[in-house]
C-alpha cells in the first residue's frame, strides 16, 4: 500500500513538472507570488519563519520581520519552480543564471592548476541553481551531496531525473557520502555541499556561533580538506552562494578563506569562518535566506541561561543520544 501511495505522488508530481516546464519563464515569478499568498493560510510554518529571524536578528521591527518573512517564501517558492522548470537543460539554466566573468576565472585558475573545490553553499539565494550552474559554466566535473527524499521515484524524478542531466554533475546522498566524497575526489572531482544543515555530535558535529547562537553544524568540509592535504590531493575551500540580482538573474559569489587553511588551528575554526562569511551574506540578503527550516534546534547543554532565551520556541536541549558516539570514547 505505502508503495502505490508513492507511485500515485509520483506521477502527480510528474504531471504537475510537466505542466510546469511548459509555462514561460515570465510566469514563474507571478506563480511564486501566488504561492507564497496561499501559504500565508500554514499559520504553523509562518510562526516558525518570524521566530527564526526574530533569534537570528532580534534588532528588527514586526514590520520589517514580516518582510523579510513575505520575501523569503517567495524566493522559496521561485527556486523550487525555477529548478523544476530548468531540470538539467543547460539552454534554460543559462537562461536563468549568469556568473560574472571574474567568477569563472577564480574557478578555472583552481581547476586549472588541478585543485579539487570544496564548496561550501549555505540555504541563501538559490542552492539548486548553485549546483546546476557551475560545472557547466566552469568545465568542471562536481559531486553534490544531497538527502533522499523518502518516496524513492520522486528522489530518482529529483536527482538522477533531473539535477545529473547538466554535464559534470552528480549527486551522492548523505549516508556513507564522506567515502564516497573521499573517492570522486581522488578521481580529480569537486564537491559541493551544504553548510547549514543540524549535525549531531554524535555524527561529527559541534557547536558553532550563528547569528550570536551556537547551532549544531558539520565540521565534515574542513575534515575532508585535512585528508586531501595529507594524502597529496591538492584543494581548497570556497564559500559560495547564488544570489537574485534585481533583475531576477541568478549571480553567484565565491570568497575563499582569508587565511591559509594551514594557519587555523582545527576543523571548528575554519568552519566557524565560513559560518562567519555565511552570516555576513544572509544579513545582507535576509530576504532570499531559507527561514523556513529548524536551523536553531539544539540548545547546547552548558548554555547560559541569558542566551537560552534568544532561542526559537522550538528549541530545546538535545538528548544523550545527540552526543553518544562521543560519551563511548571518554
Amino acid at each position: 500500500m505505502r508503495n502505490f501511495i508513492f507511485y500515485l505522488e509520483y506521477l502527480t508530481a510528474r504531471l504537475l513538472a510537466g505542466a510546469l516546464r511548459l509555462l514561460p519563464y515570465r510566469w514563474l515569478p507571478k506563480l511564486a507570488n501566488t504561492a507564497e499568498f496561499c501559504f500565508r493560510a500554514a499559520r504553523p510554518y509562518r510562526r516558525l519563519v518570524r521566530a527564526n529571524i526574530r533569534a537570528a536578528m532580534p534588532e528588527l521591527a514586526p514590520p520589517e520581520i514580516e518582510r523579510i518573512s513575505r520575501e523569503s517564501l517567495r524566493n522559496m517558492f521561485r527556486n523550487f519552480l525555477e529548478f523544476v522548470w530548468m531540470n538539467g537543460d543547460p539552454e534554460r539554466v543559462a537562461r536563468c543564471c549568469y556568473p560574472p566573468p571574474e567568477i569563472r576565472a577564480m574557478l578555472r585558475r583552481h581547476v586549472d592548476a588541478g585543485r579539487r573545490i570544496i564548496f561550501i553553499n549555505p540555504h541563501l539565494g538559490s542552492w539548486e541553481a548553485s549546483g546546476l550552474m557551475i560545472p557547466m559554466y566552469a568545465d568542471m566535473e562536481m559531486v553534490a551531496i544531497a538527502k533522499p527524499v523518502k518516496n524513492p521515484y520522486i528522489n530518482r524524478l529529483l536527482n538522477s531525473g533531473g539535477r545529473e542531466k547538466v554535464r559534470g554533475l552528480r549527486i551522492i546522498f548523505s549516508r556513507g557520502a564522506a567515502r564516497e566524497a573521499i573517492k570522486q575526489m581522488k578521481q580529480g572531482a569537486h564537491l559541493g555541499t551544504l553548510i547549514d544543515q543540524n549535525t549531531r555530535v554524535r555524527d561529527g558535529g559541534e557547536f558553532l556561533d550563528f547569528f550570536g547562537l551556537p547551532v549544531a553544524s558539520s565540521v565534515s568540509p574542513a575534515v575532508l580538506k585535512r585528508y586531501c592535504d595529507a594524502h597529496g590531493i591538492p584543494s581548497v575551500i570556497i564559500f559560495g552562494a547564488t544570489l537574485r540580482r534585481p533583475d531576477g538573474i541568478l549571480h553567484p559569489v565565491c570568497v575563499e578563506l582569508p587565511r591559509p587553511f594551514e594557519e587555523y588551528p582545527d576543523d571548528r575554526a575554519v568552519i566557524q569562518e565560513m559560518m562567519k562569511i555565511s552570516e555576513s551574506y544572509i544579513r545582507r540578503y535576509p530576504e532570499q535566506y531559507l527561514w523556513l527550516y529548524k536551523r536553531f534546534q539544539h540548545i547546547p547543554p552548558d548554555c547560559p541561561e541569558e542566551l537560552r532565551k534568544r532561542y526559537p520556541y522550538y528549541a530545546k536541549v538535545p538528548s544523550p543520544n545527540f552526543f553518544r558516539k562521543i560519551r563511548k570514547r571518554d
